[in-house]
């Protein structure tokens, strides 16, 4: 039903009860009022008018439930219309039969003087289905102090249960979604990691020979002027395009490493531990399960321990001033853990809770994606632990 924000249908306007009287109107408009003479009128048509504005159900109810008055969201949340409601019982035309013998005690309550607050009620609506609403029930008095009706203030409530479910479901599709742009990502690590090796490794190798090639061909040739400068720049050109071919190698084990794919967590780990030993200096020991040697992890969860492993090794580098580190591989109930332990300066409880800690709140994103438990301890002038375990049937539906 279309109407201004200021309209309201009361009973005293509504051809449902009956009046037939041609200066009652079932609409009441707004006119321009002498502020002295209708200082009442005005105030009434401000009630009325935020009555309708209000996102709220509106009812003035007498005592038997009878509807005197019906606002727009009343209209709305119950799809009667004001014409439909007025003059009916309320508990008759919108509650179910359990529901009425509850509410009509609730208004005789209110008659008697005592305020209700936070009434849940089902309202059945004009297609028969059911919404709960949160009323809100007081007395309405005349200047004399007699009974007007009974002001009922109704807020559609959605139940808790249905909001935590709602809120389940919008948390489980997040963790979907990223997980699979992780995946992505990882793919397309793993694609540019290939280009890499393939194409510009090749490229630079073949070039490499070429040098080669060129070198020996100007050593064999007659001696000419400026045949030393010639092979000490394509000497130069080769150690230069080794430099390169090492960095390229680098970068594309760095992106994805060949071996994670190849033959698994396991050696990959092993890899990364003689790297960061090389770098160093420190003793980097790393001890795989024998029952993991076989057992072919899961794509996700590799790429997330191998992940972790770089972060921590790297963490170990940069703030430790570690000598030694072991890292451990194991698996126990189907869980697969990966543990990092050094001998450094031991993390402190500020630089885990730092904001800037981005390292450390990507490990434990990653691992929360995966639903697993990521943990780190530090002990000053002791070490730090930090260890990941990931469940081996979370990774089984993405």
């Amino acid at each position: 039903m279309k109407r201004s924000h200021a309209h309201l249908v009361t009973a005293a306007s509504s051809p449902a009860l009956g009046r037939t009287d041609k200066a009652h109107s079932r609409i009441e408009t707004l006119r321009p009022l002498k502020p002295a003479a209708h200082q009442g009128k005005l105030i009434e048509h401000c009630y009325r008018a935020i009555l309708e504005a209000s996102g709220s159900a509106i009812l003035l109810l007498s005592a038997e439930s009878i509807i005197l008055e019906w606002n727009h969201a009343a209209e709305m949340v119950s799809g009667w219309t004001g014409d439909e409601a007025l003059g009916h019982s309320y508990v008759e035309l919108c509650l179910p039969a359990e529901a009425r013998g509850p509410f009509l005690a609730r208004l005789e309550q209110v008659t008697g003087g005592t305020n209700v607050r936070g009434l849940e009620s089902p309202l059945r609506t004009r297609t028969k289905s059911l919404t709960m609403l949160s009323w809100n029930i007081s007395r309405v008095l005349g200047t004399g102090g007699h009974l007007i009706g009974l002001m009922a203030i109704g807020t559609v409530t959605v139940p808790q249960t249905r909001i935590e479910k709602e809120l389940r479901l919008a948390q489980a599709q997040v963790h979907r979604a990223v997980r699979r742009a992780q995946s992505a990502a990882e793919e397309e690590r793993r694609r540019i990691a290939r280009e890499l090796h393939d194409e510009f490794g090749q490229a630079l190798t073949g070039l490499k020979f070429d040098l080669a090639w060129l070198n020996r061909k100007l050593a064999q040739a007659p001696a000419f002027t400026d045949g030393g400068d010639l092979q000490y720049k394509v000497h130069t050109m080769s150690g230069s395009v080794d430099r390169l071919l090492n960095s390229v190698r680098e970068t594309a084990a760095a992106l994805r490493p060949a071996m994670l794919d190849d033959l698994g967590l396991g050696p990959a780990l092993e890899c990364l531990a003689t790297t960061f030993q090389e770098r160093t200096g420190a003793l980097c020991a790393i001890d795989v399960a024998q029952e993991l040697s076989s057992l072919a992890l899961p794509s996700e969860i590799s790429a997330a321990l191998f992940r972790i492993a770089q972060e921590l090794l790297t963490n170990v580098m940069r703030h430790a001033a570690a000598s030694q580190v072991q890292m451990r591989l194991f698996i126990k109930h189907g869980i697969v853990t990966l543990a990092v332990t050094d001998n450094g300066n031991g993390i402190t409880h500020e630089r885990m809770t730092a904001p800037h800690s981005f390292g450390l709140r990507g490990m434990q994103e990653r691992v929360a994606l995966l639903g697993g438990r990521f943990r780190i301890v530090g002990t000053s002038g002791i070490g730090t632990t930090a260890a990941a375990s990931l469940p081996l049937a979370e990774c089984a539906a993405p």
